[in-house]
């Protein structure tokens, strides 16, 4: 019988698929044979399992979907099935039948051993590639510069390389090498202050990259330089730019609310003019006479 996982604290070794070994609990309870260490085996066994069973603690099998959403992760970072399979040191059929059907009438399986799920749960992508990066700061680096006209193909020539490699960090690779994050660092540093048309880039490449760019949000070194945060995996360009759009707004709404408050207006008036809320102006307008910012923690007031 094959071993569904590393067995729990007390439980007895079961040996592996095809060989015979005394003492075991695989010994004694599946193979039914009488030798005094294998019948032991089983006995401590049904020993353990009814005093679990006592304290309430006897949970043979838990559910598989978070174990089966880990392995769909890992694979969606770029590991295949065999490989998650191997480092858990178990068959291709173990883990493909958490994740689905194997054959039109047999479904994935619901509920896996805990300890199979507890292996599968500590695998990471960095635990499974030793001296691997995420790529998100390598690929924020090269997006950057093509922001300002530097072509991959020039990328891949500074860091002696080609640009197919490079392209493939700025796809769907999500680990990269110790030396290639630092490759495309050391690139980055020569490059982001150089203007390319300077240096050989032909003005209809620069053109068609910074326009690429804006197209696909790309931020350039200047942006990365003023907000930090290149390395992150954790920081969105995206919500910090709506975040400073809303309180640009919102510091022109008042600069114009306190402009026609000069022209001794009451809120209601300003309300129609500025297109707001006629409490929110007044609330804006108590703010700009008294100097201090209300408590939104607790509410707009009636």
């Amino acid at each position: 019988m094959t071993p569904t996982g590393t067995p729990a604290a007390g439980m007895p070794t079961l040996p592996a698929a095809g060989t015979t070994q005394h003492g075991t609990l695989s010994c004694g309870k599946y193979r039914k044979c009488k030798r005094p260490e294998c019948r032991e085996a089983a006995r401590a066994y049904r020993r353990l399992t009814y005093r679990k069973q006592g304290y309430g603690t006897w949970q043979p099998f838990v559910e598989a979907e978070p174990a089966r959403q880990h392995i769909l992760a890992l694979n969606a970072a770029g590991f295949s099935y065999k490989v998650i399979a191997d480092h858990l040191g178990k068959t291709l059929a173990a883990v493909t039948s958490i994740v689905y059907e194997l054959t039109p009438g047999r479904g994935r399986k619901r509920k896996i051993r805990p300890e199979f799920a507890a292996a599968i749960l500590a695998l990471s992508p960095e635990s499974m590639t030793p001296g691997m990066l995420p790529a998100v700061g390598s690929v924020r680096r090269v997006r950057a510069l093509n922001a300002i006209g530097w072509p991959t193909r020039v990328i891949a020539e500074h860091m002696g390389t080609v640009a197919p490699r490079i392209r493939s960090i700025t796809g769907r690779q999500q680990l990269v090498t110790r030396a290639t994050a630092q490759g495309i660092a050391d690139c980055y540093q020569q490059l982001h202050r150089l203007n390319p048309l300077e240096h050989g880039i032909a003005p209809g490449t620069v053109l068609k990259l910074t326009r690429m760019a804006a197209r696909k949000g790309w931020r350039d070194p200047l942006w990365w330089e003023d907000m930090g945060h290149i390395d992150d995996p954790d920081f969105d360009p995206a919500s910090v730019e709506q975040e400073l759009g809303r309180n640009d707004e919102a510091a022109v709404r008042r600069a114009e609310i306190e402009h026609l408050m000069s022209f001794g207006l009451d809120h209601e008036n300003i309300a129609a003019r500025v297109d707001m809320h006629p409490t929110t102006v007044r609330n804006i307008m108590n703010e700009l006479r008294t100097g201090q910012r209300r408590d939104r923690s607790r509410g707009v007031a009636a």
